[in-house]
């Protein structure tokens, strides 16, 4: 473990020096790791094509919104399949060094309309700040820890990270715009978000959630979104820990 661990280290050490940049064929939008982590999400998204299955999704996004948007890929790759970087959205993430990278793919494809934030999401916090938790790896954070002991791993950094309300910040950028899609990956946060944000969920046309089974079930999702005039459309993948799904806003009665 010691020397997996040092390999680790001395892999993201390199990776930060030098890191992987590409660029996607045919849309042109580029992409880059600086760490063992991104590396092998980036292989996931862009070579093998095995997370968030856009054909689920609506096929005229104009605007959307990314809570939990780590480096930034799902906006990379959302770009790509649309093949356009005129893009309207919010990118959001408490983890301040994944932050950095989403901001570097904004500037490096020039998406202009596009804008990361730095902070929390769904919850009002304490003067302004809530609890955060950042793994070594600088890429895996959780706002609620699961059942692992986090003193005894001592692989987690308890910080304070700033609130962040997304109606507010929605309304400063775009107005009265709606949300074409939101994707929720906010690590045992979806319900205090969903509880909270229910102005800016009138926005919404599609959701892409992330529940964190330690946290949340399925059935309570659903029968807030329920509430909140969406359908469950497709559970596009589940095991012990967590599940992703897309939900739907409900047709208008005639």
């Amino acid at each position: 473990m010691v020397k997996a661990l040092r390999l680790h280290l001395l892999a993201n050490w390199w990776l930060g020096r030098f890191p992987v940049v590409k660029t996607l064929p045919d849309s042109g939008i580029r992409y880059r790791a600086r760490r063992v982590e991104s590396l092998g999400l980036s292989v996931e998204m862009f070579d093998k094509d095995a997370l968030y299955a856009t054909s689920d999704l609506p096929v005229d996004i104009r605007t959307f919104a990314d809570l939990g948007c780590n480096v930034g890929y799902f906006t990379c790759q959302l770009c790509h399949r649309l093949k356009s970087t005129h893009l309207k959205g919010l990118m959001v993430d408490a983890n301040a060094e994944a932050v950095q990278d989403a901001q570097w793919h904004v500037d490096a494809n020039e998406l202009h309309d596009v804008h990361v934030l730095h902070g929390l999401v769904g919850t009002k916090g304490n003067g302004g700040q809530a609890s955060f938790f950042v793994h070594t790896s600088n890429v895996c954070s959780t706002a609620v820890p699961s059942d692992i002991s986090l003193n005894k791993t001592n692989t987690w950094t308890h910080i304070q990270v700033p609130c962040v309300g997304v109606e507010e910040n929605w309304r400063k950028y775009f107005g009265d715009a709606p949300c074409d899609l939101l994707k929720v990956d906010i690590e045992g946060s979806e319900m205090n978000f969903l509880r909270n944000e229910t102005r800016f969920l009138h926005r919404v046309r599609t959701i892409l959630i992330e529940w964190h089974k330690w946290q949340v079930s399925l059935e309570d999702i659903e029968k807030n979104l329920s509430g909140q005039n969406f359908l469950l459309k497709r559970i596009l993948h589940e095991d012990a820990g967590v599940g992703t799904a897309v939900f739907l806003r409900k047709p208008v009665s005639d």
